[in-house]
């Protein structure tokens, strides 16, 4: 590949929509251009860094038995597993592991998107199917993903969310947020991270007193009011899906996960109950409460689900509202005073908060989403195989994504600095920057052309600067570009027949004979 014929130029500055540093550098070294709407351009130098990613990531999967297919992007729902009935009937088979690349719409409605913020992004999916619980998969593939993690220089944390495990970069401009333990390693998804709550206080449950708190219409001046601690209180809130009113209940120090409640609720289709549907159920807004509530199953009028976090086990005697403008109750107890219908998790976790394995201090950070997997599944429509004995059971599946956007994101947040990208050699886009200096001295262009085409000829992806451009240019292109090494003929290399050799991430440079060019591109070869 020549510099000069190369389609994207680099550039001084970065444009006002990029805002990541690795997102800034991609744009002015010439990988990536935004097109109208904010969508991604892959320029010849960008297609070529998610080419090997993606090869090094079918390398990864195929010598842990992954087979690579095709699938149309129309393929109807379920065409996964009419293909596996067809092809599948025997334990012999067993495990199958497949995988396919391709670009995929960013999950609609969600936070999550492609390659910095893009409508869509390339990815790479992979479905194993194999008898219940896919025993020894999730270790095959972890392994398999934990080695391009290192190829690319990258520590991404496991941590449980969706129902299954995601793959977490932490990163300032995360979209999502992770939660992690320091200590044991404990890490989720902030949306199904759980705490350790403490015991309740050991003192005795005192009778309920009502009590007149004017203008105490929240959890903060309530507490003011009564000179409590919010933790003494209980946040009484309701949400509503199509009219049906549900209450949670939660302590006042607390907020309600806005994902744990679209679990509850079983969509994100709710809303904060209207004045109308709380006076039909006889609660109070500022004032409610869960006593008197007509709950489900009690044969009163409109009914109302009642559902409690754990976090109301671990107090007592707490104030909770009447049910009335104006008024508390305090000393308001479970299961004394009210039995939720339901516990659920609803609390948003919080830095600081006791770790649910080991009770050490979480950690909670922003993050984005790399890779994820389900958790294994019987097949949907079902899919049977013939065991050992002959006899039919159930195929199961599980499912695994590695977003080659992020990924690529990830790598170039990961690996520059001020002068420009700093490719690891087991994913740059190519192995080795050749710049030729003094061109119009036949003997310099002479000898850059046979390293370009003796390069080229060992099997190594070169880019030659053969621009007529000062060295100054060339460069700083150079290091912008970012490749793990660069090489230098000049009229001294043409005199001496010594090549200047540059490795990107090291300061020194060096005069390399055949001999240490050969162990230069030998080291390149390793990675």
């Amino acid at each position: 590949m020549r510099l000069s014929r190369l389609f994207g130029k680099t550039l001084r500055q970065p444009p006002a929509e990029a805002h990541l540093p690795g997102h800034q550098l991609l744009v002015r070294a010439g990988y990536v251009r935004n097109l109208e709407g904010g969508l991604p351009a892959c320029l010849p130098l960008g297609h070529r860094a998610l080419d090997r990613l993606q090869r090094l990531v079918r390398r990864e999967l195929e010598l842990v038995g992954g087979q690579e297919i095709a699938l149309p992007a129309t393929a109807a729902e379920g065409a996964l597993g009419s293909l596996v009935r067809r092809e599948v009937d025997s334990y012999r088979q067993l495990p199958v592991l497949l995988f396919q690349e391709g670009w995929r719409p960013a999950t609609p409605g969600g936070t999550r998107t492609g390659l910095f913020g893009a409508a869509e992004r390339p990815r790479v999916e992979l479905y194993a199917l194999g008898e219940a619980g896919l025993p020894g998969v999730e270790g095959r593939m972890v392994a398999a993903l934990g080695r391009v993690w290192a190829a690319c220089g990258l520590t991404p944390v496991w941590a449980e969310a969706d129902g299954g495990h995601r793959a977490f970069f932490a990163h300032p401009a995360g979209d999502e947020v992770l939660v992690r333990c320091p200590a044991c390693g404990y890490a989720a998804e902030r949306a199904w991270a759980t705490t350790a709550w403490p015991a309740p206080p050991d003192e005795p449950e005192l009778p309920p007193e009502e009590v007149a708190t004017p203008g105490c219409d929240t959890i903060a001046a309530l507490a003011n009011y009564l000179n409590i601690p919010a933790t003494r209180t209980l946040k009484v809130v309701f949400y509503s899906v199509e009219g049906r009113v549900t209450c949670l209940v939660i302590r006042g120090d607390r907020s309600v996960d806005e994902g744990k409640l679209a679990r509850v609720l079983g969509t994100r289709r709710y809303y904060p109950s209207l004045e109308e549907e709380l006076a039909a159920v006889g609660a109070v807004g500022g004032y409610a409460s869960p006593i008197g509530l007509p709950t489900l199953g009690c044969g009163q009028g409109r009914q109302v689900r009642v559902v409690a976090d754990p976090s109301v086990r671990s107090g007592r005697n707490f104030v909770s509202g009447a049910n009335r403008p104006g008024y508390h109750l305090r000393n308001v107890n479970v299961p004394r005073d009210f039995v939720p219908g339901e516990w659920a998790d609803l609390a948003r976790i919080e830095p600081g908060d006791p770790c649910p394995r080991c009770g050490a201090a979480l950690q909670v950070e922003p993050a984005f989403a790399l890779a994820g997997c389900s958790a294994p599944a019987p097949c949907r429509p079902e899919v049977e195989y013939l065991d050992a004995a002959g006899q039919g059971q159930p195929l199961w599946l599980a499912t695994w994504w590695l977003d080659l956007g992020r990924l690529l994101a990830a790598v170039v947040e990961v690996h520059h600095d001020s002068y420009g990208l700093c490719w690891p050699p087991a994913c740059a886009p190519l192995d080795v920057h050749l710049v030729a200096l003094d061109l119009r001295q036949e003997e310099v262009a002479a000898q850059a052309e046979a390293l370009y085409e003796r390069l080229q000829a060992e099997g190594l992806a070169v880019l030659l600067d053969d621009r007529e451009a000062s060295a100054g240019v060339k460069f700083n292109d150079a290091d912008l570009i970012g490749l793990p090494l660069r090489l230098t003929v000049s009229k001294r290399s043409a005199q001496d027949g010594l090549i200047e050799a540059k490795w990107r991430t090291d300061p020194e440079r060096l005069r390399l004979d055949e001999a240490g060019l050969a162990a230069a591109l030998a080291r390149l070869r390793r990675g």
